[in-house]
């Protein structure tokens, strides 16, 4: 079974473990202060992590577009896995930000229905997005099998290619400099699902491999990392240009990072610990939040940004993890955790 894969296990907990070390440090790097070490160490973590999300498309990708199933059948089977989560944790997010954020008893009914249609329609929390564009991914994956499986592997390339070009001609910070050629075909996270399917079906033989692959992640974590710094020189809001999901350099550093990760775990055994955190991955992502924005005050009150980063990572991730298993042991829980 290719689920059973140990470097696709591997692959799926990195990722998770970037999502929490992203939002465990975004704190430090919005508060814009370049001669600081937080926001310089939250700089790097980002530019380090920010592949996390196209990590997860891509093992989508690699996973689903293989399968050999009908569009009814297939969307039988997957889209109830996302749905359920999405209408549970909207609902949970939504009732969490009346709770943090506003004085509910204060709130007029108007404006109740107004926050709640807001935060229904465009995320009730921030990392919920991932939903929103899952679902259409997803919904696009009965067709995108029809053409790649009468595609050439040379085509694929060249399909990943003007997906990697397109993700220059449509980021919104060169907009002043590039041509507004229409590559919406070519734009969005179908790269991804793309790219997951290609490596695939696509062995990679080159000497050093694994060495080739870690210095190409490692060069764009550099890039991602200076360049961001560069360009918050003289700025009053984060410019994330480097660390766009969309962009060529988290692009490149995702496929690289898949590829190293292959490369070097393909027979590795794997502990316990990896495994049950594969286990409740999705569950971790959609549960973090609440206990991180507990954890890490909590943390920051004892120890140095240096490790208050880490410690809250950890410390949510093992929370987390309880907190998808507890939701699994309730009737029908299994179906809404994550």
């Amino acid at each position: 079974m290719e689920e059973k894969k140990t470097y696709l296990i591997y692959l799926r907990v990195i990722a998770t473990i970037f999502v929490v070390l992203i939002h465990a440090s975004t704190g430090f790097l919005n508060h814009i202060d370049l001669k600081t070490f937080d926001w310089n160490y939250a700089n790097w973590i980002n530019a380090a992590t920010r592949c996390s999300v196209p990590i997860f498309v891509i093992i989508s990708g690699y996973l689903l577009l293989l399968k050999d199933e009908n569009t009814w059948k297939f969307y039988k089977k997957r889209l109830p896995k996302l749905i359920f989560p999405f209408v549970f944790w909207t609902l949970v997010y939504l009732i969490y930000h009346f709770y943090r954020y506003t004085n509910f008893e204060s709130l007029s009914m108007e404006k109740v229905w107004s926050i709640t249609l807001d935060k229904t329609l465009h995320g009730s929390s921030a990392h919920l997005w991932y939903f929103y564009m899952i679902i259409g991914v997803y919904l696009a994956i009965p067709f995108l099998r029809k053409i790649l499986i009468h595609s050439t592997n040379r085509e694929i390339e060249i399909f990943l290619l003007l997906c990697l070009f397109s993700m220059l001609f449509t980021s919104k910070s060169l907009y002043k400099v590039m041509p507004k050629f229409d590559l919406t075909f070519f734009s969005g996270y179908i790269g991804y699902l793309v790219l997951g399917y290609y490596l695939s079906i696509k062995e990679f033989k080159f000497k050093r491999s694994v060495l080739l692959l870690a210095f190409t992640y490692l060069l764009m974590v550099i890039v991602g990392a200076i360049g961001t710094y560069l360009l918050n020189q003289h700025v009053n809001k984060l410019n994330t240009f480097f660390y766009n999901y969309l962009f060529a350099t988290t692009a490149i550093a995702a496929g690289a990072l898949f590829l190293w990760v292959k490369e070097s775990m393909w027979n590795m055994k794997v502990p316990t610990w990896v495994l049950i955190i594969n286990k409740h991955s999705f569950g971790i992502y959609l549960s973090h939040i609440i206990p991180l924005n507990f954890l890490h005050p909590l943390v920051s009150g004892y120890f140095s940004t240096f490790w208050v980063v880490p410690l809250a990572t950890i410390s949510t991730v093992i929370v987390s993890i309880a907190i998808t298993f507890a939701i699994r042991t309730i009737p029908y829980g299994k179906y809404v955790s994550g």
